[in-house]
């Protein structure tokens, strides 16, 4: 049987840990959504676990820095889980072998620097055109051209976390 609940209050207690996606749940791209930020608080005082998700590419850090410029506090949640560290981990292990094609801006080449919680990384190079110069910078510093396609718009915002 579906139950519709109006609160979180209302189902929290059944759980050790709560799963919160970011977009939309916790901000909304510009600002915290404070109803979200005061449940999450409330619930974490009961001793809940609180564990942030999301799809962004990015590194768990640049995403911290996103959330305290929204104004979510700290205290609402424990942890941060993004698809790119997930990714990362990944391609670090060996899974996707080891030359990968960066398509990017210069900026998110920290992508391809192994996570600090993994033992013995493979190492990963990344290929692709242009050739970079041989003596411009090592190899796994790269730059590249950014697509068109990748290039934020001025009439949104950045796609946030």
């Amino acid at each position: 049987m579906t139950r519709i609940i109006s609160a979180l209050p209302q189902v929290s207690d059944q759980y050790d840990a709560l799963f919160v996606d970011l977009w939309g749940c916790v901000h909304d791209g510009r600002k915290a959504l404070p109803d979200a930020v005061a449940a999450l608080q409330a619930y974490r005082k009961t001793g809940g676990k609180v564990v942030l998700v999301t799809n962004s590419p990015r590194p768990r850090t640049g995403v911290e820095k996103q959330l305290q410029q929204f104004g979510v506090p700290e205290d609402a949640w424990d942890s941060i889980a993004t698809s790119g560290d997930s990714a990362r981990s990944a391609m670090f292990r060996g899974a996707v072998g080891e030359k990968v094609w960066f398509i990017g801006h210069p900026a998110e080449r920290k992508f391809f620097e192994p996570l600090a919680i993994l033992e013995n990384p493979v190492n990963v190079e990344t290929v692709g055109w242009p050739k970079p110069k041989a003596s411009s910078a090592p190899a796994r510093s790269t730059r590249w051209p950014t697509p068109r396609s990748c290039a934020p718009s001025s009439n949104r915002p950045s796609p946030a976390a």
